[in-house]
């Protein structure tokens, strides 16, 4: 039978790997309603954004000025998190997951991209945060023709 002591440990552990599921949501929710807040709370202060070879991003500023560029550029984006693994050694944690995700154009088209994104996580003042992220594997496709986006009905032939 488990003592309280290893029950607790055994809470703490999947509260842990449950805040680290919702930081990567958070971290999509916040790119794709645009919502600063929420992506800048996601990030330590000092964090790391590797988003490609030759662009990354060093600080929280420079890490919120480059998803602000994006929402300048791509008129509607949607990010999908699947397959994370995560592990967690005290007040950091490492993890990796993959992504899908869709962006708009400013023509209209649509781009289907991703990749795998290897993270390094930071537990402080009672939160998990992301301290370093680096996209692996990453991929595009041609662009897709163009359409309304999300909310858009369409007509079924009869």
């Amino acid at each position: 039978m488990a003592t309280i002591e290893e029950l607790a440990r055994r809470l703490e552990r999947v509260e842990a790997e449950l805040a680290l599921r919702r930081l990567a949501h958070d971290y999509c929710i916040g790119a794709d309603h645009r919502d600063m807040p929420r992506w800048a709370s996601v990030w330590t202060a000092d964090a790391v954004w590797e988003t490609g070879p030759d662009r990354t991003f060093i600080g929280l500023d420079a890490i919120c000025a480059a998803v602000q560029s994006q929402w300048n550029t791509f008129p509607i984006m949607q990010h999908a998190t699947a397959n994370h693994v995560v592990t967690i050694d005290g007040g950091s944690a490492t993890g990796r997951c993959d992504v899908v995700v869709l962006v708009q154009l400013p023509d209209r088209r649509w781009i289907a991209g991703g990749g795998t994104y290897d993270d390094e996580y930071h537990y402080d003042d009672g939160l998990w945060r992301i301290a370093h992220r680096r996209v692996v594997r990453p991929f595009d496709l041609a662009p897709l023709p163009p359409a309304e986006g999300p909310g858009e009905v369409n007509e079924i032939p009869d």
